[in-house]
């Protein structure tokens, strides 16, 4: 069995990890007027990236990461910032984030979860007077995130971002810029290494230039091929272009290229011999034979040019997953000048859609004629867009505000969905994990896997899990217990304040859940969520094409459970049934408790299992309403002996009692609740290592100080780890021999529980009350020895030294 990940937005993961920064070392701005030096009482974004390149105060702006070389960080409110003055000049490594774009006071409509994802809250606005942002001479790197860059114009080249370094827009958008040569939202320059663009979770919409409406960028630099690295990935590329535009996106140089789960639709180009992606070597334009475009997973349909893919034989191409048709003015994938492809070029196409039959896409003859099951590739020809995709769907909540198409669930003929194989993207362009490798022993028709295009849709899937063990129950309640700390503080904090609302409400869960816990405490338990690992429903929101997931609780979903049995493995009946060889009897319980909302899987005799030995449960999930879709999965667990827990204790001797003490019961400072608590002992089953009349002697001692004596009520061997040892139980006996010693005592011991497992060591200190009255050493009175004195004067050169 392989174990399911949980599908989760990755544009949630993005945007945490570029906001890492120490709040003392971000810059932020606080004006969003355009100044430069002229008012020491605001910080403006021109003045925070000129306080980042010299490193000092500017204007209104107080300096953040003031280590040379390191990347500083600049903070932006929510609301538009207009450049009056110019572009944007970063000179060093900076980040500049946008407002967040959570709100942890609501939940997010696609998940169901905390915190939602909103819309783009912070605006970069040139107005069309000017680029926004100009690396080309500094080669500065930098990254944007949660920001829209809009209204940029260049003269030139580089209508929005002209890059002479590595760039990085994450979970924002470029719009409405151009530029009147090449380069509308970006162009890029890499020249002597590589540089690399990378595009995220981005929405890309109405830019435009005669050359390479969203990107272009320099072919050759210093006599050779420029470098450039160009990746837009989750993003929407849409409405961009004109039909005077030659190409949208252009490539050129030794240019590594990899478009993933990207919806690019709606764009525009010269109808009589423009290009959507123009991928050729012409003239000074040149395309190295060493360049590499990889497709994955993008939806790719109703742009309008003479070419939507036009390309020739530089460079290798691979294409994995996409839907490449449905797209108007030519062909959607065009070679040179409407030539024969090249059969010698490489060019690998697995798993798309295009339109064949209809001469829209001409690819080497090699790969047209490669039938081979795992090559293959999708004639949909014959299909009307609108039975395999929805419209374009506006930018929503639904979507991370994204437009895009859904696939749709065919009732007959072919469909975008479940192609049963593996290789597409890992996540959708929705952040969605792409959950393709599961292995449903009870469902196998239900698996997921990959859909082509840049959207997959999700079955409810009860995953199938391996590898699961019991965990000390004490250390289970105290992780519950921890959290429930740790949430309190953030409550009460008002630097989280933010997060209050979605804290409560995970402090309310996890209250309830321990709750329930402690009130079914069952001996060596696995408890399983079933939630966990599993895949949810996905649907229609009502009225509308869009879908949302149907979040995996209890409100949404019934969970039924029973055993399997237990053995070394199970098999799977004709019709579905799931049983171990043989039948054997069994112990084993698989219980669903509403209350800590898991799966209680025990055995009732308490025993573990053998090293090849597992339990199985069967367990699933019903949707409560809608489409009612039903899942079952398989559980394996193995039971393992927690071991016990020995503690340290003290107590004292004195004098007066000849340095002698006797304890009870020195078991009191140990326990082995890991395994559970006593009160959870099945029926006969001893808690602790016990002699041959069945009395508690679980107690070992490993080492016992010289000139200690001690005497035990009860003895006996040891268990089998411990052949030749002795262990011991009931009141302990130590005096020590001398009876004017002055020494505390530490003894070492351990437990063993009724299984032979053995505890880590614990110390129990005989601590002693007598009095030193050696006056040779107690330093009493007004004098001090030559040792001492020197002693104090070490003391001080090395406080001296640790000043300095």
């Amino acid at each position: 069995m392989k174990n399911y990940k949980k599908g989760l937005l990755a544009v949630m993961v993005l945007v945490a990890m570029s906001s890492m920064a120490e709040t003392s070392k971000v810059i932020n701005v606080t004006t969003f007027d355009d100044e430069d030096g002229e008012n020491l009482n605001k910080c403006s974004l021109r003045e925070a990236i000129e306080t980042a390149r010299k490193n000092k105060a500017y204007g209104g702006c107080t300096v953040g990461n003031a280590s040379n070389g390191q990347t500083d960080y600049i903070q932006l409110e929510a609301g538009e910032y207009l450049l009056n003055k110019g572009e944007l000049v970063p000179q060093n490594q900076i980040v500049i984030n946008g407002k967040s774009r959570f709100n942890y006071d609501a939940k997010n409509l696609l998940t169901q979860k905390y915190p939602a994802y909103e819309d783009i809250k912070s605006t970069i606005n040139a107005q069309g007077k000017s680029r926004i942002f100009n690396t080309s001479r500094s080669e500065a790197n930098f990254v944007v995130n949660n920001v829209r860059l809009t209204g940029g114009m260049s003269q030139d080249l580089g209508g929005a971002v002209y890059l002479g370094g590595a760039f990085s827009l994450n979970n924002g958008a470029i719009e409405n810029s151009e530029a009147k040569v090449a380069g509308g939202a970006v162009y890029a320059v890499a020249h002597n290494m590589a540089k690399k663009t990378l595009i995220t979770s981005s929405f890309i919409k109405g830019n435009k230039a005669p050359k390479g409406s969203v990107v272009a960028m320099d072919c050759i630099g210093n006599l050779g091929d420029t470098l450039p690295e160009i990746t837009f990935q989750q993003s929407s590329i849409i409405q961009n272009g004109s039909a005077t535009t030659n190409s949208v996106f252009d490539f050129c140089g030794r240019t590594t290229v990899e478009l993933t789960a990207n919806t690019i639709a709606q764009n525009q180009a010269n109808p009589a011999s423009g290009s959507i992606i123009r991928a050729i070597s012409d003239g000074t334009d040149r395309l190295s034979a060493f360049s590499s475009f990889i497709l994955t997973s993008n939806t790719i349909v109703e742009n309008n040019a003479a070419s939507t893919y036009y390309y020739d034989n530089n460079g290798s191409k691979a294409w994995y997953f996409n839907l490449f048709a449905y797209n108007t003015g030519g062909k959607s994938c065009r070679y040179l000048n409407n030539q024969v492809p090249d059969n010698g070029q490489t060019f690998v196409t697995i798993y798309n859609a295009l339109e064949l039959a209809k001469e829209q896409c001409d690819l080497p003859e090699s790969v047209l004629n490669n039938a081979s099951e795992y090559l293959k590739n999708y004639d949909v020809s014959n299909y009307a867009m609108s039975t395999l995709l929805s419209g374009l769907q506006a930018k929503s909540a639904y979507n991370l505000y994204l437009p895009l198409y859904y696939p749709k669930k065919a009732s007959g003929g072919f469909s975008l969905l479940n192609l049963g194989m593996d290789g597409c993207s890992t996540a959708d362009q929705r952040g969605i994990l792409r959950i393709t490798d599961g292995t449903l022993q009870l469902n196998p028709g239900q698996r997921n896997t990959c859909d082509i295009g840049s959207v997959e849709l999700m079955n409810l899937t009860a995953a199938d899990m391996a590898d699961i063990n019991n965990e000390s129950l004490t250390a289970l309640q105290d992780k519950y217990q921890n959290t429930i700390d740790q949430l309190k503080k953030d409550i009460d904090d008002e630097e989280f304040k933010e997060y209050k609302i979605a804290n409560q409400y995970d402090l309310d869960n996890y209250q309830a859940v321990l709750a329930a816990l402690k009130n079914n405490l069952k001996y060596r338990a696995v408890y399983f969520d079933p939630f966990k690992e599993s895949l949810p429903q996905e649907e229609y929101v009502d009225g509308t094409a869009e879908t949302r997931q149907i979040a995996l609780n209890t409100d949404n979903y019934t969970v039924t459970a029973s055993p399997i049995g237990i053995g070394s493995s199970v098999t799977i009946s004709t019709t579905g049934e799931a049983s171990i060889v043989g039948n054997p009897a069994h112990d084993l319980h698989c219980d669903w408790d509403a209350g800590i909302k898991q799966i209680v899987i025990y055995r009732a005799s308490g025993a573990t299992t053998a090293p090849t030995e597992y339990g199985f449960c069967k367990y699933t999930l019903k949707q409560k309403t809608g489409s009612q879709a039903e899942s079952s999965g398989i559980v394996r667990v193995a039971f393992k002996n927690i071991a016990p827990v020995a503690k340290v204790a003290e107590y004292s001797i004195s004098p007066s009692n000849d340095l002698s003490i006797t304890v009870n019961n020195i078991i009191e400072n140990a326990n082995d609740e890991g395994d559970g608590p006593v009160a959870s002992l099945p029926v006969g089953k001893k808690l602790w290592h016990q002699n041959e009349a069945g009395q508690d002697i679980p107690i070992r001692f490993s080492k016992i100080p010289a000139g200690l004596n001690f005497e035990a009520e009860l003895s006996g061997p040891c268990p089998a780890s411990y052949p030749r040892e002795t262990c011991y139980g009931g009141k302990v006996t130590f005096s020590v021999k001398n009876a004017f010693s002055q020494f505390d005592y530490p003894v070492q011991y351990s437990v063993l529980d009724s299984d032979g497992l053995e505890s880590g060591n614990a110390i129990i200190t005989l601590k002693n009350t007598a009095k030193n009255t050696n006056t040779s050493s107690s330093g009493g009175g007004g004098s001090m020895g030559i040792f001492g004195l020197l002693a104090l004067m070490g003391l001080g050169v090395y406080r001296h030294r640790s000043k300095k």
